[in-house]
């Protein structure tokens, strides 16, 4: 077998002005994606079409994608491996390239050097997000794989770089927005890593300066329009706009030279093509997605419009907003999305509550204003937001994290979540790491370690709080309500609650939980404490704070757990079908309850703290199914039915027959998802 080198490794590249278009060499190049929730990749189609609008590259280069989502086990890890090396082996690549992000490039960065270790002649090519800062020249320091580094916005440098490949013009020297080592006299004698992880003498790190943007977004040829060929039910990211307005020191999403927006006429006609695929999954990846509220409500607006009439389908659907941007219009076009769509997540970014550290990360915060933007959001859209805070902030400490901890929970979202400070390449924070005392891990995910407000063992302490806020709340929320509702705990706060909850489980005991493996990595469904927070609840707290009204309080609380535990249970492992035939099965799990828990959830939502005593004793059972999910993210869902439904239920489950159910008694049971 024969492969075409990439580049010579002795003949001079000819000057510009010598180039012979006849000399022009084919080269294959595969492009490879690993996303957290999407098996598609917006940043692979838009190189690719962009790539394509020099001729020479569209005539000599030919691609080939793969897309999926970030194995997440060391099983999965090297099932993937051996599919990908499969893969190059096949197509007999000569340039292969890889899109970079914090969640995937411990496992790019193997299979990079598996690449490299077995086919020492294909080219390496690094991109994305994670290719910036300090992490560029430590590429070539530690993995020693990499040929080739793209710096910031690809589209412009990937063409050019493609177009050496091809002709050698131009000079790789002379394509702004690339790294790769050099020899100091000679940027253009490049050296090529064979796979003997060696770095030669005689050779260091070179930069071509910064990269060109995009000027116009449109320039770009869509990759959801015309001859698109989108997959059926697939997960999309999408972007409307590049940059953001603001420079948060954590992030480096304003990093961008300003924002730039695609046309709103595209983005209609882009999303429109989207939900006529039924897409599982979308995610809005603009920086600041509302920073033009009226530009973003004409977006949702579009999505209400299909969602409304029934052309698509209900679809998990993520949305990274700034709280204080939303107005009136747009809490009612939200309110309508998640009204006619059950699967919406609204996420907000608070970060921090406390003043020094807003200042410090360089993200304005008002209490009284944040709590206002909070009160104009329907309930209905409260209980679909979720709120960030991020601890080892620079400003800080565990009694400040707690503080933001209870302000988030003071707002009663759906869910709150909590991230240890990483330290982004090419952020501000990487810039003031020294003046902040910010110690962080140099390989990813590039954790911070310490800083001046937070030392190692507070960092650790904080890390074990954190995900028990944020695990406890989802799971156990109104429980943990009811306990702090009880007149004996008028003076207890959240964080208070939580905090005892720690010392008495200890860290080994919190951070040991795991499921299939997969120990906690500061996603709230990685983790479940149901049985360690019911012993908690019933052993030291329920005696505590409810004194002689314990034994009544027993039931009542014991059931809730009991429920909260079952819906906890069912988002991490998801419902066991029971195959009734070709096309059917029962898709749900039977609770029959004492008390009317549905009524008493829902109409506490938005409170903090709720008298359990209200909680009223009615017989019901309740039907438990997991409405939709993607990428192991499950969403389960309650229905409270009657008994005949019920029994209905567990004799189709028990016995497979499901002939003598009426077709509407079925078609009704499949629309709610109790059959599947």
């Amino acid at each position: 077998m024969k492969y075409l080198p990439i580049v010579p490794k002795t003949v001079p590249e000819p000057e510009q002005s010598d180039v012979d278009t006849g000399a022009a060499r084919p080269v294959k190049v595969g492009l490879v994606a690993y996303n957290w929730e999407a098996d598609t990749s917006l940043a692979l189609w838009n190189l690719i079409n962009y790539a394509r609008l020099d001729e020479l590259v569209a005539e000599h280069v030919t691609f080939e994608q793969h897309c999926a989502a970030t194995p997440k086990t060391g099983i999965a890890e090297k099932e993937e491996l051996f599919r990908v090396l499969g893969w190059v082996r096949d197509n007999q690549f000569d340039v292969v390239g890889f899109s970079c992000y914090i969640w995937n490039i411990k496992f790019v960065n193997q299979l990079a050097q598996a690449i490299k270790e077995v086919w020492p002649h294909i080219t390496v090519v690094y991109g994305g997000q994670q290719i910036r800062g300090f992490y560029v020249p430590q590429v070539f320091e530690r993995e020693r794989c990499v040929d080739i580094c793209v710096v910031n916005e690809a589209e412009i440098t990937f063409q050019r770089l493609l177009r050496h490949f091809v002709v050698g013009d131009p000079r790789i020297s002379q394509i702004p927005g690339l790294a790769y080592w050099a020899a100091p006299d000679d940027p253009d004698k490049v050296h090529w890593f064979d796979g003997t992880s060696l770095l030669p003498s005689g050779f260091g790190y070179h930069e071509t300066g910064e990269a060109k943007l995009v000027d116009h977004l449109d320039d770009i040829p869509s990759p959801y329009l015309r001859d698109a060929e989108l997959p059926v039910g697939g997960a999309f990211l999408y972007e409307a706009s590049r940059g953001c307005p603001y420079a948060c020191s954590f992030c480096i999403w304003g990093e961008s030279k300003g924002v730039r927006e695609y046309p709103m006429e595209r983005v209609r006609e882009e999303l429109e093509s989207i939900l006529r695929h039924q897409p599982s999954h979308i995610m809005f990846c603009d920086g600041t997605f509302n920073m033009r509220k009226a530009r973003a409500a004409e977006i949702l607006g579009i999505l209400n419009d299909h969602l409304r009439d029934r052309r698509v389908r209900p679809f998990s659907l993520l949305l990274e907003l700034k709280l204080e941007l939303i107005d009136d219009h747009l809490a009612a076009v939200l309110d309508e999305l998640v009204t006619l769509n059950p699967l919406v997540t609204v996420e907000f970014g608070m970060q921090s509550a406390t003043q020094e550290a807003a200042d410090l990360m360089r993200r304005p915060f008002k209490e009284d204003k944040y709590r206002a933007a909070w009160n104009r959001l329907t309930p209905k859209l409260q209980s679909s937001a979720v709120i960030d805070c991020i601890y080892g902030l620079p400003g800080d400490g565990v009694e400040q994290f707690k503080t933001s901890v209870d302000f988030a929970f003071s707002l009663a979202p759906h869910r709150m979540q909590c991230f240890r400070l990483s330290i982004l390449p090419g952020s501000e924070f990487e810039r003031q790491a020294e003046a902040h005392g910010i110690k962080y891990a140099r390989e990813p995910n590039h954790a911070v370690y310490e800083t001046k407000w937070l030392d190692l063992d507070g960092m650790a302490w904080a890390e074990t709080f954190g995900f028990a806020v944020a695990d406890l709340y989802h799971f156990h929320g109104t429980s943990i309500r009811c306990l702090l509702g009880l007149p004996a705990a008028a003076d207890v706060r959240f964080s208070d609650l939580v905090t005892e909850f720690v010392e008495w489980a200890g860290r080994e005991r919190v951070m040991g939980t795991s499921y299939d493996g997969n120990t906690p990595d500061g996603r709230w469904r990685a983790i479940n404490l149901s049985a360690l927070f019911e012993s908690f609840a019933f052993d030291v707290l329920l005696p505590r704070l409810a004194g002689d009204d314990a034994p009544h309080l027993v039931d009542k609380l014991g059931e809730l757990i009991h429920y909260e535990t079952q819906m906890g249970r069912i988002a991490i492992e998801g419902l066991p079908g029971v195959r009734l035939g070709v096309d059917l099965s029962v898709h749900a799990q039977l609770m029959h309850a004492r008390y009317d828990l549905s009524s008493f959830i829902v109409s506490n939502r938005g409170r903090t703290r709720l008298d359990i005593g209200e909680l009223r004793e009615s017989p019901t059972w309740i039907a438990f199914t997991v409405k939709a999910g993607h990428q192991e993210v499950r969403v389960p869902i309650a229905y409270r039915i009657s008994d005949r439904t019920a029994a209905l239920l567990g004799r189709v489950r028990d016995t497979g027959d499901i002939a003598s159910v009426r077709p509407q008694t079925i078609d009704r049971l499949v629309e709610v998802g109790l059959l599947a």
